[in-house]
């Protein structure tokens, strides 16, 4: 039986009454018949701080002052967004919002001739690879998963969404259904001007949401989206649902209501199910992900590795020419990915230095969480920090440089002065200690790496170490040292007044070293878990795209 990793990501509330901020409670109706709305979506959009009305219209929110010049938003799908200025609200007052029927309305669409068939789209396989569980929690707020699907150019009858579930649940739980356009490589406008909302019974399989009365037509690329709504009580515990890594199909979370829509690094097993005509050309195929290259034991580091190649589309055309490589850490997860942002980039940008890309990967992917901790991190963790294993980074490092790279020459025509090292999180965290074991090591020809790629390093990791060390390392860096780029970046989510302190401290420590090219970045409304892919792109083009 396989052995279920469960990452549960906890989103917490605003407490009541807490210095810097003030209340607002009240009612949402229906304008003309002063029904209650349930399920409203309110709150300050895109800066991820909301809330949603419960079954009989009722709703509170806590406000930190610092959003006072802010404007709070009222949205239900099927009526006209309203808006109001915080500042204009009083603490505690009880405001009656009264939201009016949308004029927008789904044209009709007629489909005649042959009887169809019923065709999935999206992540339809489960039990491939490597899967995991996840299950996002929000107990006072909605939170939304989104799936890329590719429906093909003709509108075609939906008939059902699909998300597959790990663990049942003793009782139900309220969903609802969303549609979105996809563009600029996010969620946007709503399709579907209808609130689906439906209430199932949490049990493990395909939980499947019934639309044949719902006469969606939708055609192209388009998100489709669960929302887990609320519950009454405090005590339920998240719904556990599953993802797969590997794979460039495009997944999408928020953790509030009209929150920024993040990129995940894996994919949920979500599909819609459609009535097609029988003789239509067959679905696309969005479950596949790449196999490994080869498995690569290493005697440094004790354990075998699953190692992804991707070659340029001119490799087999330029005999003669070498190229870059570019070393990516979390290979299971980030390799199609990564490959996809190359070729996508190398459309974009005429001139665009292409490159060899090898993902690093675990043979045993269920115990990936563990090992990356062991092979990114140094020093060994103090007890406190409760991680099993940790500090071999320098045992990691030698592996690349020492073992990997030299294979990795022997078989393909390689760059050996242009190697890039990538990763995310403690991945992030091993590119600046390679960063710093580069400058210890390769004063004469250069074994390590030209370029790092740092997406969120837990930099505070074992008393800020590696900030303390890189600051030492200056002293003894070589002068002359080859050009080196770093691309390190942070999640406005993700840092509080200690961490921020920390990654402008050490911005300001490697701004210092003159033959080092720093660029930073913080990306706005995004978490830990957000910046991956984001940083990936951004870091590509950066050091990419010939100047």
């Amino acid at each position: 039986m396989k052995k279920i990793l469960i990452l549960l990501l906890a989103v917490f509330s605003f407490p009541a009454a807490v210095q810097g901020q003030f209340r607002i409670i009240g009612h949402v109706l229906d304008s003309e018949g002063k029904a209650p709305l349930s399920y409203v979506n309110i709150g300050i959009k895109n800066k991820n701080l909301g809330t949603v009305s419960s079954l009989d219209g009722v709703f509170e929110l806590d406000i930190p002052v610092a959003h006072q010049k802010d404007t709070l938003t009222f949205s239900l799908v099927g009526y006209a967004a309203y808006h109001v200025a915080i500042q204009e609200l009083k603490s505690d007052a009880v405001l009656n919002i009264s939201l009016k029927r949308s004029n927008n309305v789904l044209e009709n669409v007629v489909v005649e001739g042959k009887p169809r068939k019923e065709e999935r789209f999206g992540i339809k396989r489960r039990g491939r690879l490597i899967h995991f569980a996840d299950g996002m929690f929000n107990p006072h707020d909605s939170f939304e998963i989104g799936q890329l699907i590719k429906l093909g150019k003709n509108p075609i009858l939906l008939s059902a969404l699909n998300l597959y579930l790990l663990e049942p649940r003793d009782d139900s739980a309220t969903f609802r259904i969303n549609f979105y356009r996809f563009k600029d490589g996010q969620p946007s406008e709503r399709l579907v001007e209808k609130s689906i909302i439906q209430r199932k019974a949490i049990a493990k399989g395909w939980l499947r949401f019934d639309l044949a009365e719902e006469h969606i037509y939708l055609s192209g690329d388009v998100i489709a989206a669960v929302e887990f709504l609320p519950d009454v009580a405090d005590n339920k515990k998240p719904i556990s649902y599953e993802v797969k890594l590997g794979g460039a199909s495009k997944s999408f979370y928020r953790r509030n209501s009209l929150g920024t829509w993040n990129m995940s690094p894996h994919h949920y097993c979500l599909h819609v199910t459609a009535l097609v005509d029988p003789d239509a050309a067959a679905a696309p195929e969005e479950d596949r992900e790449s196999s490994p290259a080869f498995t690569f034991a290493s005697t440094i580091v004790g354990d075998r590795f699953h190692i992804f190649v991707g070659l340029p589309k001119d490799y087999e055309r330029e005999t003669t020419k070498k190229y870059p490589v570019l070393f990516l850490l979390d290979g299971n997860a980030y390799f199609d990915q990564v490959n996809e942002i190359l070729a996508s980039s190398g459309k974009k940008h005429q001139q665009f230095t292409t490159t060899i890309v090898v993902g690093i990967g675990y043979e045993n992917a269920y115990l990936m969480d563990s090992l990356r901790v062991r092979d990114y991190t140094y020093p060994k963790a103090a007890a406190a920090d409760s991680l099993a294993t940790s500090g071999g980074a320098d045992k990691f490092y030698d592996f690349i440089t020492q073992e990997l790279s030299p294979y990795l020459d022997s078989c393909y025509r390689t760059d050996t002065s242009a190697r890039t090292i990538m990763g995310h999180s403690f991945g992030a965290y091993f590119a600046l200690y390679a960063l710093l074991k580069d400058w210890r090591v390769n004063s004469g020809e250069r074994t390590g790496f030209s370029n790092y790629v740092a997406a969120s390093p837990p930099i505070g990791y074992h008393e800020n170490y590696i900030v303390e060390a890189l600051k030492k390392g200056l002293e003894n860096a070589p002068a002359t040292a080859k050009k080196q780029n770093l691309y390190m970046t942070m999640g406005e989510r993700e840092l509080n007044d200690e961490t921020k302190q920390l990654f402008e401290k050490i911005e300001m420590i490697l701004n210092t070293k003159g033959s080092l090219l720093l660029q930073s970045k913080i990306y706005r409304n995004t978490d830990h878990l957000g910046t991956a892919v984001p940083s990936f792109k951004d870091a590509i083009e950066v050091l990419y795209k010939s100047k």
